[in-house]
């Protein structure tokens, strides 16, 4: 088979995927939550030590959850679960839990270690699944759907953007203009690299998909128009739930009336428009997830409410976009192509309930009193001071090893060596530059 011939082999070994169950998605997610939650409640130990016990709880059980044990989901879940329990039945009583939920929500740290830790995962579970694709051990139902459906790489597209909008500044200043130059440096940089991997992956002849974004759109575009979109209107309201609502409601009416169907059309891409009418045509549901993370931040940062009050908060949106997807799905079925409302709600769900998890173990956890702490796992911190570094390199490191290696050929054993090579290096990377205090 020659590199043609491959190429074309491994783009039709993506397509027609239909992905998974929503359940089925969640729990994958939870799992590597799960996991970086045991991590930040334990007592940390020296530097390598934390490192090894991290890389081992943390990442080495991802790889093994999602290619070796790949279908024992539930009990690997169930396992990790009993393991947090334990830990928190043996710190916590009834009256331990009363006092720490009945408390204002206030933080001695300088940042919500939930945030903090949540995106550091974001960038983790990216960075393993977009190599990790490229091999036959990682199940075809994990990969980034075609048209319709649920799937772990779909979930990864909306926590970028999730993460983004929970690290949204804002910005009062006197005009819409202002506000444009405040967030140029970052659309600026995500801009470039969209172009970077625009030109790149068409002058090394990689295999690519145009239905998933479009001929020249990529994921840097829709991060970019999501965040400046998002700025202009949270300058003109700072109501950033009602905001999230309209734009979801004025998205799905759009698609109603003529966008979906132009979307999923056979239409020529002579213009530049239909050539990228994936990632345009998704845009605006991106932009309601990211506004959607702005309003759980707003509720995070609200230091006159008490603790249990924003839990209660959260519980109450839990159950109501949980709810609200099975009505939604039933009519208007789940796509990450067209970023529909099935599609954003599902989002909203997992993402809503997992930072609920998260505050709960953070709140009871910050006690210095007793002794307690709640603390970001090392190898998520060291990810977080240089994320884009880190995804950049990743992104690099994947071209490289799909170039000189046909990954859906290798054995089961070589796929495991490879990928965790590939996340000791990333990994290592940013670890060393943390230990030498650089932030690029």
């Amino acid at each position: 088979m020659n590199a043609t011939t491959y190429k074309k082999y491994h783009e039709s070994f993506m397509e027609d995927n239909h992905g998974t169950t929503v359940l089925h998605t969640f729990f994958r997610v939870f799992f590597t939550v799960q996991t970086a939650l045991l991590c930040s409640i334990r007592t940390p130990y020296g530097e390598l030590e934390q490192y090894a016990y991290e890389y081992v709880s943390i990442v080495l059980s991802m790889i093994t959850a999602h290619t070796v044990f790949v279908d024992h989901l539930y009990l690997w879940n169930l396992i990790v679960f009993s393991f947090i329990m334990c830990e928190l039945i043996c710190t916590h009583g009834i009256e331990d839990i009363r006092k720490a939920i009945t408390k204002h929500n206030n933080f001695g740290t300088v940042k919500i270690q939930s945030i903090t830790c949540m995106r550091g995962l974001t960038y983790l579970i990216t960075v393993f699944c977009i190599l990790a694709v490229d091999f036959q051990d990682f199940p075809r139902y994990l990969a980034k759907t075609e048209k319709y459906g649920y799937s772990l790489m779909d979930t990864g597209v909306g926590l970028f953007i999730f993460m983004s909008g929970l690290v949204h500044k804002d910005v009062d200043k006197d005009s819409c203009t202002s506000i444009i130059k405040g967030n140029s440096k970052f659309v600026s940089v995500l801009i470039s690299l969209g172009l970077v991997r625009y030109f790149s992956v068409k002058q090394l002849d990689y295999h690519e998909h145009v239905t998933e974004y479009g001929v020249h759109w990529n994921f840097f575009f829709t991060l970019a128009v999501c965040k400046l979109i998002s700025s202009i209107i949270l300058y003109y309201s700072k109501r950033p739930l009602l905001l999230c609502c309209l734009t979801l409601i004025f998205h799905e009416y759009l698609l109603y009336y003529g966008l979906q169907e132009w979307v999923f059309s056979d239409k020529d891409r002579i213009t530049l428009i239909d050539a990228n009418r994936e990632g345009i045509g998704s845009s605006m549901g991106y932009v309601s997830l990211y506004l959607f993370a702005v309003h759980v931040r707003s509720v995070l940062n609200n230091n006159s409410l008490y603790r249990y009050k924003v839990l209660l908060q959260f519980a109450i949106t839990s159950f109501v976009l949980w709810s609200s997807l099975y009505v939604v799905n039933y009519y208007r079925p789940t796509s990450r192509t067209l970023a529909n409302a099935g599609f954003c709600i599902y989002l909203d769900a997992i993402l809503i309930t997992v930072v609920m998890v998260l505050y709960f173990f953070e709140i009871l956890y910050q006690d210095k009193e007793r002794g307690l702490s709640f603390n970001i796992p090392y190898i998520l911190s060291a990810i977080n001071q240089n994320g884009l570094i880190y995804f950049i390199v990743a992104n690099l490191l994947t071209g490289f090893i799909n170039l000189s290696i046909r990954t859906l050929f290798v054995s089961s054993a070589t796929t495991f060596v490879i990928l965790n090579a590939y996340m000791l290096v990333t990994l290592g990377l940013s670890v060393y530059l943390k230990r030498n205090g650089i932030k690029i």
